[in-house]
């Protein structure tokens, strides 16, 4: 990796020339990571489970604390091996040994994420300030806007997702990749290995560091292999084999002994078609859905795919930049074009693409400057987003450092070809002034959204309410169905955390209609935030609603023998 400085395609030189860090810089770190505890206060919420798969996360952190196996207990069937790698659920399952009851133990259950994020804040301050030597004041900025980035906040308060865990380990893996290189080329720069002193400790500590994080990521997410790959990549062409060859054979090890656990445990077709729903799919099943995880009477082909990747971009392009670096823009856009005539989807659109356009100048510049492991993990990321059948904003969110770097020095890039052309000045105050602004953006969006939330707390429906909603019919179940009824549900791991029912997902098909039938399953429950409004075969009574905007209920399918057929 070159060490010249990224920031030099922007003309913002590093007032000590070698990012140093002093005590000084770790004070405005500290009231950064102040800031941002502060603000998880003002959000942490009661809210588990409403996404769908973080209930899953949170019973099989209870599976394993309560001794019962890394399994789907909420299943009448035991042993059944969930989808999902193991990792985040592990660290989930420590709280539980502490505060086993649920929903007690949500907020306990949500520092994970949080202590996560502020492990996020530190390794950004340490990434950008020693490896891409960003001045210290512009790397203060960047920690604080990826600590506060709206939607990596959202999911450490009002969510289990695993985003945030994630975001530190890829950010962590970075640094110690970086760091490695760097020292490594030092010393070959100085000719004398062992002038170095206790260098040679300090980078065995890192390279072990770095091994056991690669199968750590992608125990954490499988996406992660294509960083794991891009990190044995880096490895190589800077060759590091000693480095490379000891992360390549812990990988192996790890993988491999998860792979000889797992693969005797993969769901049988009995086992599939009782729960069913995607924590019984594999993800090349998942790819080929119209949404991943949602069954569909025909699947996706080679043909669709252009498609769907064009509508990823799309969706990005059109709000998912926004909703990372200027969240409250959509919603003001939102505001004042429901009382205007003014076109403020186009002006919207005109945005997100300007800093589109800025972001790429900026991953230009760092390319540029020396490919690094980000610059060649985060395309291959990014192109698994947006291949994949899902709402891509919830996998962009733990870029969000390398977001708001490459965007700012695009921005930097900018400023200083249009002041060359009349004036020599530097533009490193106007840069910083650029991304001071974006934190102020950030901090008014946070603030808006605390008000606005409260409002909507008392007059319609919200994230919150639609949890407070949950509760009530998670209570008329338990008081009102027999525990010995197992239950059908299109959240069927937060039905199980509640209540203690066992339960399937609905996941409906002909195939799983049959089995409700055979199995005389017999009441549905549905609660998701969105999506409630499926198809059932027949007339069936209603036994429970919400009168919510998601339209929660209880329906009674009736005696198995007066069903009527799946026919659509």
């Amino acid at each position: 990796m070159s060490n010249q400085s990224i920031t030099s395609q922007i003309d913002l030189s590093d007032e000590n020339g070698h990012g140093s860090i002093g005590r000084g810089d770790l004070v405005p770190l500290a009231g950064i990571l102040f800031l941002f505890l502060l603000v998880c206060l003002l959000f942490l919420d009661p809210v588990v489970g409403l996404f769908a798969d973080d209930a899953w996360y949170a019973l099989l952190a209870k599976s394993i604390a309560s001794g019962q196996g890394y399994q789907v207990i909420n299943s009448p069937t035991p042993g059944i091996l969930p989808l999902y790698p193991p990792f985040y659920p592990l660290l989930l399952s420590i709280v539980f040994r502490f505060a086993p009851d649920f929903p007690q133990n949500v907020a306990a259950l949500k520092s994970v994420s949080i202590l996560a994020m502020v492990g996020l804040g530190v390794a950004t301050f340490f990434y950008f300030r020693s490896c891409r030597l960003v001045p210290i004041r512009l790397t203060l900025i960047l920690t604080a806007l990826t600590l506060l980035c709206q939607p990596l906040l959202f999911i450490a308060t009002s969510s289990l997702m695993s985003e945030c865990v994630f975001a530190f380990e890829m950010m962590l893996m970075f640094l110690l990749t970086d760091r490695l290189i760097r020292r490594r080329g030092n010393r070959r720069r100085q000719g004398d290995a062992e002038s170095t002193g206790g260098g040679g400790g300090t980078e065995l500590v890192a390279t072990v560091l770095l091994a056991l994080l690669a199968p750590t990521v992608l125990l954490t997410r499988s996406i992660g292999f294509v960083l794991v790959g891009a990190v044995l990549i880096t490895l190589v062409k800077e060759r590091l084999f000693r480095e490379s060859l000891l992360t390549a054979g812990i990988l192996a090890l790890v993988m491999g002994l998860w792979t000889f656990y797992s693969s005797p445990r993969v769901p049988t077709p009995e086992q599939r078609l009782e729960q069913g729903g995607n924590i019984v799919m594999n993800y090349r099943e998942q790819f080929w859905q119209n949404v991943a995880g949602v069954g569909a009477d025909v699947p996706d082909t080679w043909s669709d795919l252009p498609g769907r990747v064009a509508g990823n971009l799309r969706t990005i392009l059109d709000t998912g930049m926004l909703y990372v670096c200027a969240p409250p823009l959509p919603k003001l856009f939102n505001y004042f074009g429901r009382a205007s005539s003014f076109p403020f989807a186009l002006l919207q659109l005109l945005i997100s693409l300007s800093l589109v356009a800025c972001l790429i100048i900026g991953y230009v510049s760092a390319v540029r400057a020396g490919v690094t492991v980000a610059e060649i993990g985060l395309p291959l990321l990014l192109g698994l987003i947006v291949l994949w059948p899902f709402r891509p904003l919830r996998f962009l969110a733990p870029m969000a450092p390398f977001i708001f770097f490459y965007l700012i020095t695009g921005i930097g890039s900018v400023l200083r070809f249009v002041r060359e052309r009349r004036t020599s000045e530097k533009t490193g105050d106007l840069t910083v002034i650029v991304a001071a602004a974006f934190l102020v953006i950030s901090l008014f969006g946070h603030g808006w959204t605390i008000y606005d939330r409260q409002e909507k707390d008392l007059l319609g429906f919200t994230w919150e309410v639609a949890f407070e909603d949950t509760e009530k019919m998670m209570d008329w179940v338990s008081k009102n169905i027999p525990q010995s009824e197992v239950i059908i549900s299109n959240n069927p791991a937060l039905l199980t955390l509640f209540t203690g029912h066992k339960s399937v997902n609905l996941d409906l098909t002909p195939e799983r209609w049959e089995y409700f039938r055979r199995a005389n399953l017999r009441y549905a429950v549905l609660h998701r935030y969105e999506g409630n409004d499926f198809w059932l075969p027949g007339s069936n009574s209603v036994l429970y609603r919400v009168g919510n905007q998601a339209d929660f209920k209880v329906v009674d399918l009736g005696l198995p023998e007066k069903r009527a057929s799946y026919i659509r």
